[in-house]
């Protein structure tokens, strides 16, 4: 078991797990380009159960390629994106790696969704890539 907290940017969200890591990945998506305003976004999956938050983030919904609906949860005071969320994933959470304390653990072990990855993106060639995301 890992030990992971973390917070957004104001600090009105912040969460405890104690749990173990799932997975992690860089996600390339249109998606996650346009809810971080980056070229891709890093996600820490693990047990929602494990999960404690404090404070209350907003939602928004939106459907996946694949058919499921995704939820982004964010801090309505700073916009930060705290977890996300998918219908496909039940019993799992996504941390966004930029909100997590324990730096150190951010280690993404693939690259999804490159077919829409920035073309100038630098990729850890070490790291799987996958067009889309696996099943």
């Amino acid at each position: 078991m890992t030990e992971l907290s973390g917070s957004c940017l104001c600090g009105d969200i912040s969460y405890k797990a104690e749990a173990d890591i799932k997975m992690i990945i860089n996600c390339h998506c249109s998606d996650c380009q346009k809810a971080t305003g980056s070229v891709h976004g890093s996600m820490i999956f693990i047990p929602e159960e494990a999960l404690a938050i404090n404070g209350s983030p907003s939602g928004f919904q939106h459907p996946a390629d694949s058919g499921s609906t995704l939820t982004k949860l964010f801090c309505s005071n700073c916009g930060s994106q705290v977890f996300g969320k998918n219908t496909s994933r039940e019993g799992v959470i996504g941390l966004r790696a930029g909100t997590l304390d324990q730096k150190e653990l951010i280690q993404p072990q693939a690259n999804v969704f490159c077919d829409s990855a920035v073309p100038t993106t630098p990729m850890d060639d070490t790291l799987k890539k996958f067009p889309k995301m696996p099943g």
